[in-house]
This record gives C-alpha cells, structure tokens and sequence, in this order.
C-alpha cells in the first residue's frame, strides 16, 4: 500500500497540477476568459438541451450527453472529498476549489471542442486529437487504456464501494446482499443500445435536484451562519487557521494546494474523460458541447462542492473527529433524517457515476478493441462485486493514478492543438 501511495502522490504531484493549472489559465487566456460570461453565453446555448435534431449521425440527445457527462463528473467525491478537502486544508481549501473550477473551464472547453473536431467514425473522444499530435497513434493508446483502468476502478469499483457502506450505514443491508443488487443493476445498464445515457436522463435530474434541495433547505434555514460561513472561506484562504502554529505562508500554501487539488479531483477538467460522451452527440457543434463541457465543471464544483462545503461550516463538525465529515454535518443539521438523506444522495451520486463511466469506459474499449466490447462488459460486472468487498482505500489511491495517467497526454494533446480552437461567441455576438 505505502508504494501504491507514493507512486499516487508523485503523479497527483505538483508538476501534473501546475500542468493542469497552468494550461488552463493559458488556453482561459486565450479564450479571453469565457468564464466570465458563463450566464450571458448560456442564455444563447440552454436551448440546445432540448433540441430533437435526429438528423446527424449520434444517437444521443443534448440531455443525455448532458446528463451523462454530468453523472460521471459528479460522483460520491464531490460529496465525500469536500469533506477530506477541509479536513485537510482547512475551510480556506474551498476557496481554491473554486479557483480550481474557475480555470478548469476553460481547459474543459477546449478538450471538449477538439473532441469534437476531430472525431470520426473510428475514433471518438479524446483518443481522436491524440492521433494528430504525433505520427504514430501512441499517446491515444495509452489514454483508451489508462481510461479503460480508470473506468473499472474509479468509475466502478469505488463507486459500488460507496453503495456499499451508504447502504450499509443507512439501511443495515450487508455487503453481499448489495454485492448481489448492485450485480443485477450493472447488468441492466450494460443491457440495451445507449442503457448508461438513457439511464443517466431519468437519474440525473433527480439526484441533483434531491441534494440541491436538501442542501439549501439547511443553508436558508440559517441565514446568518451561511454569511459567515461565505467570509470564513474567503478570509481561511489568506490566513489558514494552521497559521498560528506554524508559517503563513507555508499553511497559506497547504491550504491552495489541497483546494486545488481536490477542484481538480471532483470536476476532472483535464482528464479527457467526458469528451467520449460530448463526441457522441447528435448536435455536431464543438462550441456547444464545449460550453456544456463547461456547465457541468461549474455544477460541480460551484454548485455542489460548495453546497456541501457550506452546509459543513454551518454544521460546526469537527474536523478532527474520526468518520466522514460531510456525513457528520448533515447528520448534525438533519437529525436523524440526515443518516438517511446522505444515504440516499450518496447511492445515486455512485450509481449515476457508474453509468456514466460505463460508457466513458466502453467508447476506450472499442478503440483498444474495435471487434466488440463483451470482455469490457464482463469485467464491469466482476468489479462491481469485488468493489462492495475490497478496500475503499486502497481502490482510490489507484484509481487516483489512472486518472492522473489521463490527464497528462490529454493537457499535452489539447496545447499543442490549441491554435484550432475558437472563442465561443457571448449571447450579444
């Protein structure tokens, strides 16, 4: 485990973040920060969510691209790594995860955009840009199958661990039982033409709205804790509370770098993992799958990690104290219903990310493997069992070097290609 946890830190190391970081605030710049006319933008591109447009090759709709990125980008980590997140870095950490966020956009719009590009009939996804960074077709190979490895650890066995233990915590089911139901459900998704994106359109809008709900039903019961909460982040983030003990600027330094960290985790821009999805959309346009590529980083991380963030500080959970931090806090603020709540948000947030890894998962199979993707759909069957059964720990950290694996070739790929992408036209335009 100790090897498996150095080799995860030197890869999530700073060299990766700088990369992921700085070619974001480089290709942001480029675009002339279309972040920050995200609203205006979205009042010319919502209407594409409910487009019918069966006319172009895809079989997928805008809202099931939509709701499949969405699921796989919003996992249990969005909920459970907020909590590591503070724990570790302190409440000022939320502030970076927004910075995080903020960059992160634009490096989703521009994987997203190229993914679209230059997707064809044989490849699809990132896999598809790699191809022209090089001669040979190396770097696209090594995504499809770091991405097949993060698709059957991150995007599976993790998530069917989470089940696991949320169902365990909140409904006394044991493991084997779930073991059991979560077998039948992975064979469901797995079933059927596009059964992860027509699951993922149901699913989606109901977890989301479940959380959302929940969240801000304690957030507007307590006006005046939030508004502090809302100062607490924004002034930790200067002048961590590890501060007093130690250098300012070395807790100053923690706290960015676990914030950072964490924003890149959750909302996974960089990774290429979600352009498979947003490549196979009906509505051939790479700047509108871009600019979804850049709503589903914002949902994410400003709109669920700070939900959760807020709703923690409210709470006065103790960081020190031993289990799960977020769980801990809706407890505190939900009484009893709050073990049930979380149960349930956790279990649609992990089964939702497994459809949605599913088809990331299976679209790198297919390049890896053009003849067919029953062994891929078999070898998610056997991890979603072993995941109820094996250490959570241990899975993460290794699907933690998959996804890591990831990002390198596919940040690389989209600067080079960078002088191919256009700015997206604002509203006005």
């Amino acid at each position: 485990m100790s090897v498996i946890t150095a080799a995860n830190e030197f890869i999530w190391g700073f060299p990766l973040l700088i990369l992921m970081l700085g070619g974001g605030l480089f290709l942001s710049f480029k675009l002339g920060f279309p972040q920050l006319h995200i609203l205006s933008i979205f009042r010319r591109t919502v209407f594409t969510l409910f487009k019918k447009d069966k006319s172009q090759g895809s079989s997928l709709s805008q809202f099931q691209v939509f709701s499949t990125a969405l699921a796989a980008t919003v996992g249990t980590g969005s909920i459970v790594g907020v909590g590591e997140c503070i724990r570790v870095g302190g409440e000022g950490a939320v502030f970076w995860m927004w910075v995080s966020a903020f960059i992160g956009m634009g490096l989703s719009y521009c994987e997203n955009y190229l993914g679209v590009k230059y997707s064809s009939e044989h490849s699809c996804g990132a896999t598809a840009y790699l191809e022209h960074i090089s001669k040979g077709k190396t770097a696209a190979l090594l995504f499809a199958v770091f991405t097949v490895l993060a698709s059957l650890g991150m995007g599976n066995m993790a998530q069917a661990g989470a089940i696991a233990s949320a169902a365990e915590e909140g409904f006394s089911l044991s493991r084997q039982s779930c073991a059991f139901i979560m077998l039948i459900a992975a064979f469901l998704i797995a079933a059927g033409k596009n059964g992860p994106a027509k699951l993922c359109e149901k699913l989606v809008p109901v977890m989301s709205l479940f959380f959302i709900g929940g969240s801000l039903y304690i957030i507007l019961s307590h006006p005046t804790e939030t508004l502090n909460a809302l100062q607490r982040i924004v002034r930790s983030a200067f002048r961590p509370a590890a501060c007093i003990s130690g250098s300012v600027w070395g807790a100053v330094f923690q706290c960015a770098a676990e914030g950072l960290k964490r924003g890149a985790f959750s909302n996974e821009a960089g990774l290429g993992s979600t352009v498979a999805v947003h490549s196979s959309c009906r509505i051939r346009s790479p700047e509108t799958q871009g600019l979804w590529g850049m709503a589903e980083v914002f949902i994410d991380t400003a709109v669920i990690c700070t939900l959760t963030a807020l709703v923690i500080i409210i709470s006065g959970a103790d960081p020190s104290a031993d289990g799960d931090l977020a769980v801990t806090a809706y407890m505190l603020t939900l009484g009893k219903a709050g073990k049930y709540f979380m149960s349930v948000s956790l279990i649609l947030f992990a089964f939702a990310t497994i459809a949605g890894w599913f088809f990331i998962g299976e679209k790198a199979w297919k390049y890896l493997f053009p003849k067919g993707s029953l062994p891929y759909r078999m070898l998610c069957l056997v991890c979603v069992c072993a995941g109820t059964m094996w250490s959570m720990r241990l899975i993460w950290c290794v699907s933690d070097i998959f996804n890591g694996l990831m990002a390198i070739p596919n940040i690389i790929g989209v600067l080079i290609l960078s002088k191919e992408i256009s700015r997206p036209r604002k509203a006005s335009d």
